[in-house]
């Protein structure tokens, strides 16, 4: 999760009928499977989605990262869709087709990051050997050769974010379960990038993670303004949740600027695979993923056991159970 935003563009209408106005570009969304609701980054308590994406033509059947371009068109990576990811204009509403579908050969696709120059970076927990799939800008189809990229630091790949500079940040655990952030130079070259910065040890009090197939324990976001690096993060037993801050550029066994955890916070464990749980707004407000579309929202700077400055809850969502959709934060710096 993953955004820097160097583009604002304007909330317009996608139909004459005030019912499909859609999103400021300041706006935060959560992709449900088969659809991607939008709420306005202020928004407080209830409130009404102010942009829906779904129906037949979207082809949206089990979406669940989202990330945005500097043009703020979504990039939505499916998990189950035969590796499929689309990309849909900021004004798309209701059933609107992508104006790009692209597909790799395996399946299980677990995040999404688009850097400045448009290249996608889809990470797939199918083979863990080959877990990070390069679509050069205007990928259509089937990929049937697509470069591919590894960190040989990282045996378990959870999470994937493009920093200010346009490398490539990778979440995961290595082979003792420990949490590990690697910073790969793909500013300098997509086919071949090198580690050039690890966030690992016992002084970023970061959690052990399991070794299942299943883990999805941890979710990397940046602030699009500081580059300061939030990384969401669950014991292997989901009993204990936090999200942990560092500093831009930092490196090796280093202790996070704050930590928000404790119960006032009242953020649960990850949800569905791929699910991103965090993201971060320009102005450094750090918004957390809930089950029935709730999203938690913590001031700039916050650290402790505080409670959250903002709970969005949506109206719309109905008494059912409804699981944690991955969540995406597009914002700018613009009014």
């Amino acid at each position: 999760m993953k955004f820097h935003i160097h583009v604002c563009v304007m909330g317009l209408l996608a139909g004459s009928a005030l019912s499909q106005q859609i999103c400021p570009t300041n706006a935060v969304f959560l992709a449900l499977e088969n659809e991607i609701r939008g709420y306005p980054l202020r928004a407080n308590g209830p409130t009404t989605p102010c942009q829906v994406i779904k129906g037949s033509n979207t082809t949206l059947e089990t979406a669940r990262s989202i990330a945005f371009s500097k043009q703020n068109s979504f990039h939505v990576a499916q998990f189950l869709t035969d590796a499929t990811f689309d990309i849909f204009p900021p004004n798309a509403f209701g059933n609107a087709t992508p104006s790009r579908t692209v597909s790799f050969p395996l399946n299980d696709l677990a995040s999404i990051a688009v850097d400045s120059r448009l290249n996608d970076f889809v990470l797939s927990i199918n083979k863990p050997a080959l877990p990070i799939f390069v679509a050069p800008n205007g990928s259509r189809g089937i990929l049937g050769n697509p470069v591919v990229i590894s960190d040989p630091n990282i045996q378990l790949f959870v999470s994937l974010a493009i920093d200010l500079d346009d490398n490539l940040l990778v979440g995961g655990y290595d082979r003792n379960g420990d949490a590990r952030i690697d910073t790969l130079n793909t500013s300098h070259s997509i086919t071949s990038p090198s580690v050039v910065r690890s966030i690992f040890g016992p002084e970023t009090g970061l959690f052990v993670g399991g070794t299942a197939f299943a883990n999805n324990n941890l979710t990397i976001a940046l602030d699009p303004q500081t580059n300061e690096l939030f990384v969401y993060n669950a014991t292997a037993d989901q009993t204990r949740t936090q999200v942990s801050v560092f500093a831009r550029r930092v490196n090796g066994n280093v202790k996070p600027l704050r930590v928000i955890s404790g119960l006032k916070t009242t953020i649960t464990g990850p949800g569905i695979i791929g699910a991103d749980k965090i993201g971060v707004s320009s102005d450094g407000r750090l918004f957390v993923a809930e089950p029935n579309n709730r999203i938690l929202v913590f001031a700039p700077g916050a650290g402790g056991n505080v409670s959250p400055s903002q709970v969005i809850r949506d109206t719309t969502a109905g008494t059912g159970l409804v699981d944690q959709g991955g969540i995406g934060v597009r914002s700018c710096s613009c009014n």
